[in-house]
C-alpha cells in the first residue's frame, strides 16, 4: 500500500503542476493575444497617420512653392515698374530735346534736325513700343521688340535692359533656354549693369527650370555672395531653401 502511494503521489504532483501550469499558458496566452489585437489596432491607426502626414508635408512643400512664386512675381512687378518711372522720365527728357532742337532758327542748318536727334528719337521710340507690348502682356510682340533694338542700336544707351527684358518676355513664354541666352548677354555684354543681378537670379531661374540643379544651384549662390543684401539675393535663397527640400 506504502509503495502504491509512492507511485501515486508523484503522478498526482506532476498532474497539479501540469494543470497550474495549463492554466498559466492559458493566462499568458490571453494576455499575448490581448497585447497582439493593441499592436494591431495601433498598426491600423500609424497606417492611417502616414499618408496624412505625407499630404502635410505635400501641402507645405507646395505652399513654400507658392510663396517663393508670390515674391518672384512681386520682384518681377517692381522691377518693371521701376522700369516704367525710368521709361517716361527719359521720354519727357527726350522729347524736349527734339522741341528745342525742333524750334525755329535763323539759318537752315538750324531749323533741320540734326541726326542725333533722329537716332535718338528713333531709339526712344524702338524701346518704347517693346516696353509696352511687355507692359500689356504681348511677349511676342515684346520680344520682336526687343530682337529690333538690339539689331538697331547694339550699343544703344538701353542694351542692357533690353537684353534683360527680352529675357523676360521669353521666360514668360516659358523658351527658358533663349530666355538663358538673353540673361547671360546682360553677364558677358555688360557685367557692370545695374540690373547684372537681377539677371544672374533670372539665369539661375532658367537653370532650374531647365532641370541643370547642379549649375542653378552654382548660380544662385553666386547672386547671393556677390549681390548680397539685395532682393535678388533673398530670391535666391529662398530658391535654394526650395531645392533643398525637393532634394535637388
Amino acid at each position: 500500500m506504502r509503495a502504491a502511494l509512492s507511485l501515486l503521489i508523484p503522478v498526482l504532483l506532476l498532474q497539479g503542476a501540469l494543470a497550474h501550469a495549463t492554466a498559466s499558458n492559458k493566462e499568458l496566452e490571453a494576455r499575448a493575444n490581448e497585447l497582439d489585437s493593441r499592436l494591431a489596432t495601433v498598426e491600423r491607426a500609424n497606417q492611417g497617420l502616414v499618408p496624412m502626414q505625407q499630404q502635410i508635408e505635400a501641402a507645405r512643400s507646395e505652399l513654400r512653392s507658392l510663396r517663393g512664386q508670390i515674391e518672384e512675381a512681386r520682384h518681377d512687378l517692381a522691377l518693371l515698374r521701376q522700369q516704367q518711372r525710368d521709361l517716361y522720365a527719359d521720354l519727357d527728357r527726350r522729347l524736349l530735346l527734339i522741341e528745342n532742337n525742333a524750334a525755329p532758327a535763323t539759318t537752315a542748318s538750324a531749323t533741320a534736325p540734326s541726326a542725333d536727334a533722329i537716332r535718338e528719337a528713333d531709339e526712344t521710340t524702338v524701346y518704347g513700343d517693346a516696353f509696352a507690348a511687355l507692359k500689356a502682356g504681348r511677349y511676342p510682340d515684346a520680344v520682336r521688340g526687343f530682337q529690333l533694338y538690339l539689331t538697331k542700336y547694339p550699343d544703344g544707351p538701353r542694351a542692357d535692359s533690353a537684353y534683360f527684358w527680352l529675357g523676360e518676355a521669353q521666360y514668360v513664354q516659358k523658351e527658358y533656354k533663349l530666355a538663358l541666352g538673353s540673361y547671360q548677354s546682360v553677364l558677358d555684354k555688360f557685367p557692370d549693369s545695374r540690373k547684372a543681378g537681377d539677371a544672374m537670379l533670372k539665369v539661375g531661374f532658367c537653370q532650374y527650370e531647365l532641370k541643370a540643379f547642379r549649375n542653378a544651384r552654382t548660380t544662385l549662390g553666386q547672386v547671393t555672395t556677390g549681390y548680397p543684401d539685395t532682393e535678388a539675393a533673398r530670391l535666391a535663397a529662398e530658391r535654394l531653401a526650395r531645392m533643398d527640400v525637393e532634394k535637388r
